[in-house]
């Protein structure tokens, strides 16, 4: 039995883009586009808050997205589908940066 996978998604937004337009653009744009990837199970986005961070000034990263599929080949049949190339051409269009780290989660709770 194939094992399930999540992708997580590390945000940077574009120069100048404050972190709730960045939100706002993430949330209404572009998550309905990669809600249509025919494969996926799941799709959680995480937006810095201001009111707290550990750290003083810029972060660097903006936001979080967690995506998983039940199989690595779905996840790869999702990626090469018009679907994807979609999705990745409009994050261009409101991202600086964005690292992708595949994983298979443990849930302890």
């Amino acid at each position: 039995m194939a094992e399930a996978v999540k992708l997580i998604a590390l945000l940077k937004a574009e120069s100048g883009m404050s972190r709730q337009e960045f939100g706002e653009r993430w949330v209404k744009g572009h998550a309905p586009l990669t809600l249509q990837f025919k494969k996926l199970k799941g799709y959680r986005i995480n937006v810095a808050i201001d009111e707290y961070q550990e750290v003083e000034g810029d972060l660097p990263f903006d936001g979080t997205a967690e995506l998983w599929w039940d199989s690595l080949q779905e996840m790869q049949e999702d990626f090469d589908s018009e679907e994807a190339r979609r999705a990745v051409a409009d994050a261009d269009t409101f991202t600086l940066q964005r690292v992708h780290i595949c994983t298979r989660e443990h849930v302890l709770r």
